[in-house]
């Protein structure tokens, strides 16, 4: 096993993910016509990029992306 256990890695997984969702989210508002279905993607987006924005301030330097 030569594999070492890199959690940068995989914090950076998980803010590739989230950026994924995001943009599927904010597809979905965009297409939405109903006003209470848009507000609640809306919430989810905010949501998630405070997720993404926890999990950039966990890399050395910030070093996520934007």
């Amino acid at each position: 096993m030569s594999e070492e256990f890199n959690p940068e890695a995989d914090v950076k997984a998980r803010i590739e993910q989230l950026m994924l969702e995001i943009s599927q989210l904010r597809q979905r508002r965009k297409h939405s016509k109903e006003p209470k279905a848009r507000e609640i993607l809306a919430r989810q987006i905010a949501d998630l990029q405070d997720q993404v924005a926890f999990l950039q301030r966990q890399l050395p330097e910030g070093g996520g992306q934007s």
